[in-house]
């Protein structure tokens, strides 16, 4: 029997105590936007506009430029990057911050954006905004927000919000924008600095740019294997990644955890070695709301969702050994990053095989690798997942699975698929008459890759590997107000952010 990747619930009789406090730090003090009109004025007095308005300072040399020479300024909502960048030529001068301070110096061989001396941390440019579909204007949960070219990005939350952060040196490259079904949108990312809004437009897919070939299931699984060599890496990388797990009881949040952890993928090609996983930092919240008796803890956390990348582990419904036992469709072909994408449908046939999944995938139609899939057990996995996924519960507590659901997404970078994010969504219905308790538990974890970077690592060391058996909630410490600093993470829903709120007051 195949393992299953599950999160594997501890149910207790107890309570917890969490402590959180702190915001993650700003970005840049170019992000700060201000309106302003003025006409055949001196630079000097400009600059006074503009440091009283942004709450800045202007440090410069009086001989590299005329600061009475009369300029002329229109900008209304704009961030001081823009404007800073419309009064002076950028050709010549470059700008710096030191904590509220904008440094202005001849430009030589650096950079236009970046910390003045080596000592002072350089500060990112945090862009943030909100993506909606352009019919009715509804958010679009789960675009990739990524640098063209990069492996750096991030993705929207459930509410369409988003924050990206980059280094200096990338505020003039582009931003790429992509969701499945949807049209790729393609920005300077300094004009995320100017703009809170982003409207995508579904891509409909015509006939006539599509070379159409007849391909059976069969035949695009086949092809799927035959290019695993060609479409994954055969290399270790180092990934940083963003890790947030919840667990709600009924309708209240009762644990909020992130970290940001790194990830040493082992190669897709040549080894059985599995991937490796290490805390960076993470935090915790305070009871959101109070357990009504139980307490769930997740067992291994950012360690378990790595293994559902369904490549790396040959997951039952790629697996040619399981191929017999699941019936397989292609439903649809849809746009992905302005490439058609072949949409299969799959489903276990009855029998006594675990685990019997249900769902759909995305295969690239050039390179027929996966770039998405979604799955969940089916009616008789449900009750298979009983007692492989609960561990531990109390005497005359009834718990069982009602629901488990998987997500996995794959981006392309430097012509290589790599795990781009993970989801994992469970819920259990816990019963107890003696406790008197009847309630749903639904816990959610998500994975974020925001970064890759090749590495001759072959292992973290002992003491910092995160485990399988490892509860995540209680590895975590305390952290400071400046807690994310410039890791990339996903934006928190308004609901999380609410939850977070609540667990401050109590």
């Amino acid at each position: 029997m195949k393992q299953v990747k599950q999160l594997i619930i501890f149910i207790t009789i107890l309570l917890l105590s969490f402590t959180t406090k702190g915001q993650q730090q700003d970005g840049s003090i170019f992000e700060r936007r201000i309106s302003i009109n003025q006409t055949n004025q001196p630079l000097d007095f400009v600059f006074e506009q503009i440091s009283w308005q942004a709450n800045v300072f202007f440090s410069y040399d009086a001989t590299i430029f005329n600061a009475a020479q009369k300029v002329n300024i229109s900008a209304q909502d704009k961030s001081l990057y823009t404007v800073l960048n419309t009064l002076l030529d950028t050709s010549q001068y470059r700008f710096s911050e030191l904590q509220n301070q904008v440094i202005i110096t001849r430009k030589s061989e650096y950079n236009e954006f970046s910390a003045a001396p080596d000592s002072v941390p350089v500060k990112y440019f945090f862009l943030s905004g909100k993506l909606i579909e352009i019919r009715k204007g509804r958010p679009v949960p789960f675009a990739s927000v990524s640098i063209l070219d990069k492996p750096i990005g991030t993705i929207s939350n459930s509410d369409g919000e988003f924050l990206l952060k980059v280094h200096p040196s990338y505020i003039a490259d582009t931003i790429v924008i992509s969701c499945m079904g949807y049209e790729q949108k393609l920005l300077p990312a300094n004009q995320l600095l100017d703009e809170d809004l982003f409207i995508l437009e579904p891509a409909s897919i015509q006939i006539k740019e599509i070379k159409v070939t007849a391909i059976t299931p069969e035949k695009l699984l086949k092809n799927m294997r035959a290019n695993y060599e060609k479409n994954y890496t055969p290399s270790s990388k180092l990934m940083t990644a963003f890790y947030r797990e919840t667990v709600k009881q009924d309708k209240n949040y009762i644990s909020l955890s992130e970290a940001v952890i790194e990830v040493l993928k082992a190669p897709y090609i040549g080894t059985s070695r599995g991937d490796l996983v290490r805390l960076l930092k993470g935090r915790k919240s305070r009871d959101v709301q109070p357990f009504k008796w139980l307490n769930f803890k997740l067992m291994g956390g950012p360690f378990t969702i790595t293994e559902l990348d369904a490549v790396k582990t040959v997951e039952t419904f790629i697996d040619p050994e399981y191929e017999h036992v699941y019936e397989y469709q292609i439903s649809d072909v849809v746009w992905y990053e302005n490439q058609p994408v072949y949409v299969v449908n799959f489903r276990a046939e009855p029998g006594e095989f675990y685990p019997p999944f249900e769902g759909e995938m995305y295969v690239h139609r050039e390179t027929f690798a996966l770039v998405h899939a979604s799955y969940h057990l089916n009616k008789a996995g449900l009750k298979q997942a009983e007692e492989i996924m609960i561990k531990k519960k109390p005497r005359k507590v009834k718990a069982r699975p009602t629901y488990v659901h998987y997500q996995v997404n794959y981006r392309q970078y430097q012509g290589k698929w790599h795990l781009a994010s993970a989801k994992a969504s469970v819920k259990f219905k816990v019963r107890s008459k003696r406790d008197r308790i009847n309630s749903e538990f639904h816990s959610v974890s998500d994975l974020l890759i925001t970064n890759i970077q090749p590495t001759g690592l072959k292992r973290f060391n002992k003491d910092e590997r995160f485990n399988r058996n490892d509860i995540f909630v209680e590895v975590l410490g305390a952290y400071d107000e400046d807690f994310w600093e410039n890791y990339n993470i996903i934006k928190p829903n308004e609901s999380l952010r609410n939850a977070f709120k609540q667990s401050l007051l109590n």
